[in-house]
């Protein structure tokens, strides 16, 4: 597994991580083999967060950790905090940091981040109805608003957390790469996730986001790279029966995806993760997982390398700007 430098963080990472949202249907014995192969294969990124199944995963990976927790970069996340106003208070997002650091066994993480940054809660004093509060999402930030980034409890939370080692890094996720940009244009951060951003269809992060963290050598992940699935199992009932959400834009690109991966030859999930890979500014990419042979299959592709040139040109070709029509989204 070939690793990559995280940024100015000094640290390399493995092309290919593991998240760990929607594991746990497998049970502790399936987690820690599976987390057991990915080390032993030479995976060493690992991404979860305190929302996901409310604590439960986390609960999970730090017992499948055990022992190997020095091998490991461990990031995790916080939001979706209970207590009233929570997310704008520097002493709830500690206190839930520090449940998180309890269910991982261990009395630091490498990365420490804001789950959704993208969300304006997180900037904003302006009081939010209770489901959005204790969610991981929720409105975006607006782009005809100013907002003192800096000075957001949520950044004095990241900073007091770096600077007592309990976290060695800090970072925000989002998905939504120009909002993103803002943060990152107006903060000191080490890393971060975005997701559905980069892949074969969605090209948003290469005009909004890549350009500024290279600039301000700030390391990005990718989440959610196989955008929901479907860039893994084909959804080829769509062809000819669009959901309501798609365009014909998303429609197009989608269509001639999936042309190109029959005409390769290579199954959905080898292509996507391949056509990955030259993408030097994208430093590790994180992917799910439902069982060992997966994540064996998932590294296999990673390990031969990047596509044929004129096949990763196809794909180069067809990728849109967009917005995430199928999260409600209709603007970039």
């Amino acid at each position: 597994m070939k690793c990559r430098a995280l940024g100015n963080t000094g640290v390399n990472v493995s092309e290919l991580g593991l998240g760990t949202a929607f594991m746990s249907g497998q049970g502790q014995p399936g987690v820690n083999e599976c987390i057991a192969l990915a080390v032993d294969r030479g995976i060493n990124y690992f991404d979860t967060a305190a929302a996901y199944g409310k604590g439960k995963d986390e609960r999970m990976l730090g017992e499948a950790l055990r022992g190997r927790r020095e091998k490991v970069f461990l990031a995790t996340k916080v939001g979706g905090v209970e207590d009233p106003g929570g997310h704008r208070k520097v002493n709830s997002l500690m206190r839930q940091f520090e449940e998180s650091l309890g269910r991982l066994q261990t009395d630091y993480v490498d990365l420490i981040q804001l789950h959704e940054a993208d969300q304006r809660k997180w900037w904003s004093d302006d009081p939010v109805p209770e489901e959005i509060a204790i969610s991981h999402g929720g409105p975006l930030i607006r782009d005809e608003e100013e907002y003192d980034f800096p000075a957001a409890p949520c950044l004095e939370f990241l900073r007091i957390a770096k600077k007592q080692g309990r976290a060695r890094f800090i970072g925000i996720t989002g998905k939504d790469a120009r909002r993103l940009a803002r943060i990152v244009s107006a903060t000191e951060l080490d890393s971060m996730m975005v997701a559905h951003q980069y892949n074969p269809i969605y090209r948003n992060a290469t005009r909004f986001l890549f350009p500024l963290t290279e600039k301000e050598g700030v390391g990005v992940v990718g989440g959610a790279m196989f955008m929901k699935g479907w860039l893994a199992v084909a959804r080829s009932e769509w062809r000819d029966h669009l959901p309501e959400w798609m365009d014909e834009s998303f429609h197009r690109a989608y269509c001639k995806y999936l042309d190109i991966q029959v005409s390769s030859g290579l199954e959905l999930p080898e292509l996507t993760l391949r056509w990955l890979l030259p993408e030097q500014r994208l430093k590790c990419i994180v992917t799910g997982f439902k069982n060992p042979h997966e994540i064996d299959l998932n590294i296999d592709a990673v390990e031969r390398g990047p596509l044929p040139t004129d096949l990763q040109s196809d794909i180069d070709a067809i990728g849109i700007i967009h917005p995430l029509l199928y999260q409600g989204r209709t603007t970039i």
